[in-house]
């Protein structure tokens, strides 16, 4: 391994500045820093391996994001975001940030970055330099230790009780003195030991490296310290740290060494790193361990290139549903038992490593074909046919697999992880659950982290509208209600829908304040246009999410009295998926709406899987037909379902609404069938409050 002042002393830049740093660097103690290249760490000064709390071959190979948590606390991803700036930093900008860093042994590190761009044998690298950014952190000047004012009895008599080993030799390697740790820790007397070669406790079959690197630094510098072996007078041999220094008095030559056994620090640190290489909870390789053995497999498929591996990232559906219903001591059991489902499917030549949550990854070596990987990933999802079985409750999972492939996508084991990564979150969404990375979905990725940047922003920059859509009685014609629709106003004067960003404004936390914000706001459109239409409603949309929120009621009460909108012209619309993710708290919410006066329509209905014998125990007021039954009116089947559905309402003694009507023909249907309200492009189009008031109130204002 190339040494750190080697390193540097290879770094050249075109910038003065740069060279003047990296001389600073050379020339006096450094802060602590690391060299980039690729996104791994490819050298380290021992002020950054003390400061990650790790050692050099934990270090070097590893990437920056290793020691970061999945996400920041300002919410951005550490893989992307920290990828963005190495890039910004390779264009040969000097780069700073603020980063949350995790050390090997689990301390945090809030840490300033910077980055300081530099070639090294004519390829881009980087510098990074870490300043602790820990208040508590302090240096302190140091203070004479006074040791040379003291009598030399006193010297004699601390190093005879000293808890470390101590003797002196002479320059033929003569024991001139021990101290009384010396005699026990190797189990010998004084009168053994004084006047005996150092061979008595001395292991001759060291590396000849470290011999070499021992002589030259005696002869060179004067002292040595490091790890050697040592015997005992019973044979045994024992690991011990071990300092001597020359010294010359009087023309004479003598050795004072200074060693201490740490068997139990060896013991500790095997343990450690053991506890560091495998989770904890099912005993799997975890995130570093696996990264060290998909190198391996990298090796070894280059040496044989007519094979192919893969990375197989899986994550488990439905695994939140079992920890919001049954607990996370359940859901524990249920990680234990997919780990032992995978290690006992064994399948030849893969490697299983849970990564942490619900994120499991296989390395599959030895293949010769896609077909025969994706063959073996259906293996993998049949694992979860079988339902799991705690506490006699049948709990059932499914899963999805990314997978990235090597050669092919890369050879670098970060960016195989990610890729698989990358390609899970598509397949979520696919009806296999199972998808092969192409950059189509880099490039999605890249777009949805821009989205979400420009989202975390749009509510500041005002560019959240309302548009409000007519709900009217089928059979007059007259306005009923009013649906409020959340709109994304973008610079560029694009417009887009509220369905296409919900999911995002989940990601980034934001929709709790944005739904909040929406229904305050039309509340308070409501309130105005009550003056014209005193029974008018206005709906509003609720998610999931909003409606488990613990605060919910509160919300919606603060809005209610802030606005001084009376409860029953609120309408809040929420989907079938919110009936079905935690039943017992979304029905007492929904109660104690209930008890405000607030009205409850399931949205989209039909869509869904909702049992329908939990619709008659629920406290709703309306049905929402999907807009999909209103556009198969024209086909016999379509308007049999529309029918039933429309029954269904009356049965409950409910209203419905139809969403999604378009034509004339579909209203006259719709009137036959019972005595409800529409809604849909038939009757108007989502329009901003000021036009939806000229559109549908300017004759009550003539008047």
């Amino acid at each position: 391994m190339t040494s750190w002042s080697t390193l540097l002393s290879k770094l050249t830049s075109s910038k003065p500045s740069l060279i003047y740093q990296l001389n600073l660097w050379q020339q006096e103690d450094s802060p602590p820093l690391a060299l980039i290249q690729d996104h791994q760490f490819i050298g380290a000064n021992s002020a950054a391996l003390s400061y990650f709390q790790t050692q050099s071959d934990g270090f070097i190979q590893a990437s920056p994001y290793d020691f970061s948590p999945r996400i920041q606390s300002s919410g951005r991803s550490s893989v992307e975001f920290t990828r963005q700036m190495i890039e910004q930093a390779s264009k040969g900008d000097i780069t700073e940030f603020n980063w949350h860093y995790i050390s090997r042994q689990g301390t945090d590190l809030p840490t300033k970055v910077t980055l300081f761009p530099f070639k090294l044998d004519k390829l881009n690298v980087l510098i990074a330099q870490f300043e602790s950014k820990n208040r508590r952190s302090r240096t302190r000047a140091k203070a004479k230790n006074g040791l040379d004012t003291l009598p030399k009895e006193l010297m004699s008599l601390i190093l005879e009780d000293n808890a470390e080993a101590v003797y002196i030799t002479d320059s033929t390697h003569s024991i001139l003195a021990v101290n009384k740790a010396m005699c026990r820790i190797c189990g010998y007397s004084s009168e053994q030991l004084i006047g005996s070669k150092t061979d008595l406790i001395n292991i001759d079959d060291h590396p000849l490296n470290v011999t070499a690197e021992y002589n030259k630094a005696i002869e060179d510098r004067g002292n040595w310290q490091g790890e050697v072996w040592k015997l005992r007078s019973d044979g045994s041999q024992f690991p011990a740290w071990k300092s001597c220094r020359k010294l010359t008095v009087e023309e004479q030559v003598y050795f004072v060494t200074i060693f201490s056994d740490i068997s139990a620090k060896k013991q500790l640190e095997s343990k450690l790193t053991e506890q560091a290489m495998f989770d904890s909870l099912t005993g799997l390789p975890n995130r570093f361990h696996l990264k060290k053995l998909l190198n391996q497999a990298i090796k070894q498929t280059k040496m044989r290139p007519d094979t192919l591996g893969a990375v197989m990232f899986l994550d488990l559906n439905g695994f939140k549903n079992i920890n919001d219903c049954f607990g996370h001591a359940t859901g524990d059991k249920v990680l234990q038992l997919v780990s032992a489902r995978l290690e006992a499917s064994c399948i030849e030549n893969a490697e299983i490593a849970r990564l942490g949550g619900d994120e499991f990854t296989l390395v599959v070596q030895n293949c010769t074909s896609r077909q025969e990987i994706e063959a073996l990933s259906k293996q993998i999802m049949s694992l979860f046919d079988t339902p799991f079985e705690i506490d006699d409750q049948k709990l059932y999972l499914g899963t999805s697999i990314g997978i990235s492939l090597f050669p092919e996508h890369s050879n670098h084991a970060d960016k195989l992880l990610s890729l698989a990564d990358t390609a899970m979150y598509s397949a979520k969404k696919s009806p296999s659950h199972l998808l092969f990375y192409d950059k189509k979905m880099h490039q999605e990725a890249e777009q949805k982290l821009h989205t979400l940047s420009e989202l975390r922003h749009a509510h500041n920059l005002d560019q959240f509208k309302l548009a409000y859509q007519v709900i009217v009685n089928l059979e007059c014609n007259s306005l009923i209600g009013v649906e409020a629709l959340l709109r994304w106003q973008k610079p560029d004067g694009k417009v887009i829908n509220a369905c296409d960003f919900i999911p995002l404004l989940e990601e980034t936390g934001l929709l709790i304040t944005i739904g909040q914000w929406a229904m305050q706001l039309a509340c308070e459109q409501m309130l105005e246009w009550r003056k014209y239409s005193p029974a008018l409603k206005v709906c509003v949309n609720v998610s999931p999410m909003q409606l488990e929120h613990h605060d919910f009621v509160q919300q919606v009460t603060q809005v209610l009295q802030s606005s001084k909108l009376p409860a029953e012209a609120l309408v809040l619309e929420i989907t079938e998926l919110a009936l079905l993710r935690q039943p017992e708290t979304v029905t007492k919410t929904l109660l104690a709406l209930k008890a405000l006066g607030v009205s409850i329509a399931i949205d989209d209905f039909g869509a869904g899987l909702s049992s329908l014998s939990k619709l008659g125990t629920l406290p709703i007021d309306s049905l929402k037909i999907d807009a999909g039954f209103a556009q198969r009116l024209s086909e016999p089947q379509g308007k049999e379902l529309c029918q039933a559905m429309i029954q269904l309402a009356q049965a409950l003694d409910i209203s419905f609404v139809v969403e999604g009507v378009e034509t004339q023909q579909q209203k006259e249907i719709l009137e036959k069938m019972g005595k409800g309200f529409g809604q849909g492009f038939f009757f108007g189009h989502p329009e901003d409050a000021t036009k939806f008031t000229l559109d549908n109130f300017s004759r009550d204002k003539t008047a």
